[in-house]
């Protein structure tokens, strides 16, 4: 459920007083994934992902009529030190999930961190008419960019009987002008133990303005872009015009020393 207006202001004090916030925003809204022996946990919250999008200051990105309008105006705005919107109202992060570790006895001397990897995802495994023993789609936020596209983040999870998998993807279309597409995978295969699968991270960033994605082959502005998997496909067409990062991570998990370790040999 979006969170209602008293819900919205709290949020808002929260993140700092941001200046504003998408019009649909799942505050409630979370995936949680624990590993019960470490106490390892990956988390997706609209919160550390907004928190994430104030922390980039991504430059604001001016719709098409804006953009004519300043063109044929430059004279006079100057003339009158006219005043921009000074932050990114598309809502643009880079937010990939959170990490956590338990503050119990045993989870405390766990150590866990991503390193850049060249491992991937076992795409086969993932692929297989596996039976799916549980999915859902967790919408984290949304907004329609005052009719000008729209903003989104979405998790999905997918957990079948030899791994489980998390895609969450940030979408925007600012229309006539450009669309991104910010995709984190992580692919997780069970083990027979309760040590932490070898848990793959793939990021990959894909953007480009309507002009340039066009001249590449990519279709016009239109039915495909309308929403994050038509425009994947769009932009996979075209690839690798439009990547903008690409990279892979493995989560590694380590025994930390223990607090008495070390001292005196005692």
């Amino acid at each position: 459920m979006a969170a209602g207006d008293a819900d919205t202001d709290q949020f808002r004090e929260e993140l700092g007083k941001a200046k504003n916030t998408p019009e649909q925003l799942f505050a409630d809204s979370r995936l949680v994934l624990r590993h019960e022996h470490t106490g390892i946990a990956l988390s997706f919250t609209a919160k550390a992902a907004l928190q994430a999008w104030q922390a980039a200051k991504v430059p604001p990105v001016k719709v098409l009529s804006a953009q004519t309008w300043m063109s044929t105006r430059e004279k006079d705005v100057a003339a009158h030190q006219a005043v921009s919107f000074d932050y990114d109202w598309t809502y643009t992060t880079d937010y990939a999930g959170s990490m956590d570790t338990d503050s119990s006895a045993d989870a405390s001397q766990i150590e866990a961190s991503w390193e850049a990897t060249n491992e991937g995802m076992d795409r086969s495994m993932l692929m297989a008419r596996d039976p799916i023993l549980f999915w859902d789609e967790v919408p984290l936020y949304e907004s329609e960019l005052d009719d000008n596209g729209v903003s989104q983040l979405r998790v999905k999870v997918r957990v079948m009987p030899r791994c489980w998998y998390v895609l969450i993807r940030f979408f925007l279309r600012v229309d006539k002008v450009l669309v991104k597409l910010r995709e984190t995978r992580l692919f997780c295969p069970f083990t027979t133990d309760s040590t932490v699968g070898p848990v793959i991270r793939e990021i990959k960033y894909s953007e480009g303005t309507f002009e340039e994605l066009s001249k590449a082959g990519a279709p016009p502005d239109g039915a495909a872009y309308e929403n994050a998997d038509s425009a994947a496909m769009a932009l996979q067409a075209v690839a690798p015009i439009g990547l903008k990062h690409l990279q892979s991570d493995k989560l590694v998990v380590k025994q930390g020393k223990s607090s008495d370790a070390g001292t005196n040999g005692k």
